[in-house]
């Protein structure tokens, strides 16, 4: 049993949950789970199965102090101040009794050490599974990246398969460094992709809008693996994949706002966005005004269809 989903909502007793998964169906290597629960009684969680992989949970609100404790492989443990995104790392082999009291509102990562000892390879490093754990602690990389995606999971819309592979490809390079103590081995820069690589890249990109790929199948396309990839993209472009791709919705929708006379919804969902909110809310953070404003200084009154 891996701990994310309805798994994980059994431990801490919340019926209701959302969770996203990379990886095959019955053993993916990585999740994201919301948990929510109104006010209730401190009550004690039922103890979680072993498992190889880390749990990175995030308090999406300020937890109160003593709203969550735990005796953690014998060590009690808790909430030592409150602040917005506190970040716990625990070892799902190490044994924990925990305690829960609501209201709460967390989001728990889950990483498989499958998915860590690749990242580990591809970025030559030494893999190590002994993790320092830390609890309700202030994390930048993790704030950051919660930041990136709590508004699409409050509106309820999908993360999509690149957008996930992403997430779990910098919170693995940042907990084996962080957290698990990975050495370097020095390896040289490189350069960026090659013209065919780059040509090739933005072919499945465009094809693939809706983010329904992988890192993983991108780097395959251009024969090298996912994190050689992901550091040549990056040299290329300026920008990560997913960012890309967004870039490339948007250049994708402009050219339909301003040629054809299609509605904002079929734009939306044509550029590869979820829905029009969500189409309207990232055009507006890119470009400084909505969609409907930017149609209305840039068609082209010839040839509309």
């Amino acid at each position: 049993m891996r701990m994310f989903g309805s798994s994980l909502a059994d431990v801490f007793s919340t019926p209701v949950y959302d969770c996203r998964s990379v990886g095959a169906n019955q053993k993916p290597e990585f999740a994201v789970t919301r948990l929510r629960s109104g006010p209730r009684e401190m009550e004690k969680a039922p103890v979680y199965p072993a498992d190889q992989a880390i749990l990175i949970c995030v308090a999406l609100t300020p937890a109160a102090l003593g709203q969550w404790k735990a005796l953690y492989n014998g060590r009690s443990v808790g909430i030592t101040r409150a602040i917005p995104f506190a970040t716990t790392f625990i070892d799902l082999n190490c044994r924990m009794e925990m305690w829960v009291r609501g209201p709460f509102d967390y989001l728990h990562y889950y990483l498989a050490r499958e998915l860590l000892e690749r990242i580990a390879a591809d970025n030559a490093v030494a893999f190590s599974f002994q993790l320092r754990e830390v609890f309700f602690v202030e994390d930048l990389v993790v704030a950051e990246v919660t930041k990136s995606i709590l508004s699409p999971v409050k509106q309820g819309e999908p993360l999509d398969r690149l957008a996930l592979d992403q997430i779990a490809t910098v919170l693995g390079a940042h907990t084996l460094q962080a957290h698990c103590g990975a050495l370097k081995v020095a390896v040289p820069r490189g350069n960026g992709l090659e013209p065919w690589q780059k040509l090739r890249t933005g072919e499945m990109l465009r094809a693939h809008l809706e983010g329904n790929i992988t890192i993983g199948e991108l780097a395959t396309a251009c024969s090298l693996s996912a994190s050689h990839f992901g550091r040549c993209f990056r040299r290329s472009f300026g920008t990560s994949v997913h960012q890309r791709l967004i870039q490339l919705r948007i250049e994708h929708a402009k050219d339909l706002l301003s040629h054809t006379k299609k509605t904002l919804i079929e734009i939306a969902l044509l550029s590869g966005f979820y829905d029009q909110a969500a189409f309207s809310r990232t055009f507006s953070r890119i470009e400084h005004m909505t969609p409907s404003r930017w149609r209305s200084l840039n068609s082209d009154r010839t040839g509309i269809c």
